[in-house]
């Protein structure tokens, strides 16, 4: 009699085992865990689409819920080197959502030749490009990388692109490196020296004022690298 109750109860078990484990198969194959809503966040720029973060996500509408991988489709996403944070988030019962942070130009970078690309603030190359972007300081690189690989070795350059206000850019052809610091090569070849201060913001402001004083035309150089004591150096030739 024992043996036969310990037989019916083992049968419950195997049968229960069996009930649960076909409703949950079933309901992962239903349509209540279906992905019904895919919403995509885009800050700090208009250079990706919606329909390309989710191409990208490899995400579609119906798929189950549980297949949903987000971790993969961050990766995918943050592949593209305009993507600077990605965050996939499943939202139960039937909603994903996508946020995507987009990096922002910072400064054109170009090597000695001539190779042009567009990078961030952290000097990390964001695309390669035929020209300069006129309304972005320029900085002297020694090498450019393939997008998403980082220009090392120009933090100083970067600190310098940081500090140029829209109408101190106008005069500037280039931000190169030199032994003794910083040098900007202004238009009609005149060159500043900017030393390797903490801040830049202090140069450049001395040499903003220089500008307002003087005409380039007669101007060799400009040495703003002692504060507040800006040498110039004129050629008369130049004046002719």
């Amino acid at each position: 009699m024992k043996r036969k109750i310990r037989q019916y109860r083992k049968s419950i078990f195997v049968i229960s085992l069996l009930v649960i484990s076909t409703g949950i198969y079933s309901a992962t194959q239903s349509s209540l865990l279906d992905v019904d809503k895919i919403e995509v966040v885009i800050t700090g720029g208009d250079r990706l689409s919606q329909e390309d973060v989710l191409k990208k996500s490899g995400i579609e509408l119906s798929q189950s819920m549980l297949s949903v991988d987000s971790e993969t489709a961050e990766k995918s996403i943050i592949g593209n080197p305009w993507v600077e944070e990605v965050e996939v988030s499943r939202n139960w019962p039937s909603a994903v959502s996508i946020w995507v942070s987009l990096r922002k130009p910072f400064a054109n970078a170009v090597t000695s030749t001539g190779l042009v690309a567009l990078i961030d603030s952290s000097g990390i190359v964001i695309e390669g490009t035929s020209k300069r972007t006129e309304l972005l300081p320029t900085i002297l690189v020694e090498e450019i990388g393939v997008p998403g690989s980082e220009i090392t070795n120009i933090e100083m350059l970067i600190s310098v692109a940081r500090e140029v206000t829209p109408d101190i850019n106008e005069w500037i052809e280039i931000i190169t490196p030199v032994a003794t610091g910083v040098r900007l090569k202004l238009n009609g070849s005149v060159f500043v020296d900017l030393g390797s201060p903490n801040d830049f913001s202090v140069p450049l402001k001395d040499l903003k004022a220089v500008l307002g004083q003087v005409e380039l035309t007669c101007i060799q150089s400009i040495d703003v690298s002692i504060r507040e004591n800006p040498v110039v150096v004129r050629d008369s030739a130049r004046c002719n």
